[in-house]
């Protein structure tokens, strides 16, 4: 499976703390399953940002080499989860934006308590500019979770939804995973990704989740989620339709 989200470029968010964690995060995908694995930093849709790609281009580089060092059977490729400021649209115009396949998908998200109409607009900018926007972990939204219809919305307009394994698996809480049940039942995703943070807690392992998966989704549904959209994504070409 491909895993398109994940914080374990070590030292440059919230993510893993040294590149021994890291390490041992990268280990943890591999035996789960997981063959390609996106690092995604948290990076602020501003100017004043760029400033920090010079320090993640180079963990990367050190992730990749400990990676090949160890010989663990994964891929990895560098993107960001990018905070939609006032400020990401004009990035975006100006082509200063990381993307997940090099060219048009972008790892969005949102403050969690931020307002429909300001999602709506910053999405609906990208998308004018011929962007395609992954919103990341959209069950966390205070705003969809009051408003089922906002991922319908979402999803009409060509707005990726990425689902987390937390979130499905029930460790932010019931409202979360009620909401991320609907939008699975509702067939409202395109994919599904760790957002893994740490070795200890909230982890890249996909066991629990690929199991779950199965048992409660449709299993060509389930290979969607976790690998045929995935790829499509890093190849840059259409999701399947769901």
């Amino acid at each position: 499976m491909i895993d398109l989200h994940s914080h374990i470029l070590p030292q440059v968010d919230d993510g893993a703390a040294n590149l021994s964690e890291a390490l041992h995060m990268a280990e943890m995908a591999a035996v789960s399953g997981v063959t390609h694995m996106v690092c995604t930093p948290h990076f602020r849709g501003e100017m004043q940002s760029l400033r920090t790609l010079p320090e993640i281009a180079r963990q990367f580089t050190l992730l990749k080499q400990a990676v090949g060092g160890a010989k663990l059977p994964l891929t990895l490729s560098c993107a960001a989860e990018i905070l939609c400021t006032p400020d990401t649209v004009d990035m975006a115009a100006a082509h200063r934006l990381p993307t997940l396949d090099g060219k048009r998908y972008l790892l969005t998200e949102f403050y969690f308590d931020e307002s429909p109409q300001y999602m709506n607009a910053c999405l609906s900018g990208l998308a004018q500019l011929h962007y395609t926007p992954v919103i990341a972990h959209p069950e966390r939204y205070d705003a969809l979770q009051r408003d089922a219809h906002l991922a319908e919305y979402w999803f009409r307009h060509g707005y990726l939804l990425q689902l987390n394994k937390g979130s499905i698996l029930g460790a932010f809480g019931s409202r979360v995973q009620h909401t991320v049940h609907r939008l699975l039942a509702d067939g409202a995703a395109h994919l599904v990704a760790s957002d893994a943070h740490h070795a200890h807690v909230r982890t890249p392992d996909m066991t629990s989740l690929t199991r779950w998966l199965r048992s409660h989704c449709n299993p060509a549904y389930a290979e969607i989620l976790l690998l045929r959209n995935p790829r499509r994504i890093l190849d840059g070409r259409p999701p399947v339709p769901v």
